[in-house]
């Protein structure tokens, strides 16, 4: 199984790379990646774009691979597809997660990958408190709907059109990424607490 994470993004709301920010001791990149080291997840595929060079020097994990993405400035979608066509040839599940989510602990990669093993051909989605969201899990035969994916947008419109083939996991939690100044400032307040 491949975790990726997509810290692409030139962050234009935020005004600053959400990669790049500190929540207690680290950035928001190096909290994800710790995430992403569950049993299971045999690599980890980090996808950039802006701030390449200042994300990769935070990158000490040997198992991390980096994608540079050429066509992240172009929106999540496109940079989604890039990814699945990239990893296509070695036809193993993904695990999609965003950088800017900092409610996802291991506990729920955990549950996605026990869903996963339970129903190996369903999309399984992250559903905290009703609103979904990734981290996502998709199989290698559902990853060429994502192929021609473009623009900004998410996984939303996706499992709109192939409900048939999702399965969705709740969990407690509050959804709340970090998308403004106002979400840095609530989660730079609440971080430890």
């Amino acid at each position: 199984m491949i975790g990726v994470l997509l810290a692409a993004g030139s962050s234009s709301r935020l005004g600053e790379p959400k990669a790049l920010i500190n929540l207690g001791q680290k950035t928001l990149v190096e909290r994800s990646l710790q995430v992403l080291q569950a049993p299971f997840i045999d690599t980890i595929l980090v996808v950039l774009g802006a701030e390449k060079e200042a994300i990769k020097a935070l990158i000490s994990n040997e198992r991390v691979e980096v994608l540079e993405s050429q066509e992240w400035h172009l929106g999540q979608g496109n940079t989604l597809s890039e990814c699945m066509r990239v990893l296509a040839p070695r036809k193993e599940p993904i695990l999609v997660m965003l950088v800017d989510t900092p409610f996802v602990q291991e506990k729920h990669i955990k549950a996605i990958l026990v869903a996963h093993q339970k129903n190996p051909s369903q999309v399984i989605i992250s559903s905290f408190q009703g609103q979904s969201s990734p981290p996502v899990l998709i199989p290698f035969e559902h990853q060429h709907k994502l192929y021609d994916w473009k623009g900004d947008k998410g996984f939303g419109p996706f499992w709109k059109s192939h409900p048939d083939i999702c399965q969705w996991i709740s969990f407690d939690e509050e959804y709340r990424d970090l998308d403004t100044t106002e979400d840095k400032k609530y989660w730079q307040e609440n971080w430890d607490k």
